[in-house]
């Protein structure tokens, strides 16, 4: 039984040598290594949503209203306003997913752009009507779809914003 290394029988290929490794011999295996468990990852944890985000090209803004009272109906505004050459694009299905806790409803849990108080190149402007139940300061988070487009490029995006409602 004859083992060959790599680099003899290269050599001996390289001088016309017709050898070969023996088929039948394997090589040694290794003993099993224990290994230490990974450590645990540090979970992500995301920043929640603020009132307000500002990137290239728009600002996505979540305003509240002053005067909320409990049991009565009232309105907060998600705008959406480009910036610099960007427009909003008057083609994209712009979407207002929308979050509540409980004790406040919503008229709505989407809206999209038949819904908007105003929809035009220069701003995107949704009226959001709620009513709370009780006095407190819930948070209502708006997840929106739209995008924002210069004359040689469109920016669909995703963003999420929060308002929170003082409701006395």
């Amino acid at each position: 039984m004859r083992v060959l290394s790599f680099g003899l029988c290269a050599a001996w290929m390289l001088s016309g040598c017709s050898g070969h490794a023996d088929e039948t011999t394997s090589p040694p295996t290794a003993a099993p290594v224990e290994q230490a468990p990974a450590p645990a990852a540090a979970p992500v944890v995301a920043a929640p949503a603020g009132p307000v985000v500002t990137d290239t090209g728009f600002e996505l803004r979540a305003t509240p209203e002053a005067g909320y009272r409990a049991g009565q109906a009232g309105t907060f505004a998600i705008a959406l306003t480009p910036s610099g050459n960007y427009h909003v694009n008057q083609e994209y299905p712009i979407r207002v997913t929308l979050r509540a806790p409980s004790g406040v409803t919503l008229q709505k849990a989407e809206l999209v752009r038949a819904d908007a108080a105003e929809f035009g190149e220069r701003l995107a402007r949704f009226s959001v009507p709620f009513t709370a139940t009780a006095a407190g300061t819930p948070r209502v988070e708006a997840e929106v779809d739209f995008a924002v487009c210069t004359p040689e490029n469109c920016m669909p995006d995703r963003r999420t914003v929060a308002v929170t409602l003082a409701v006395q």
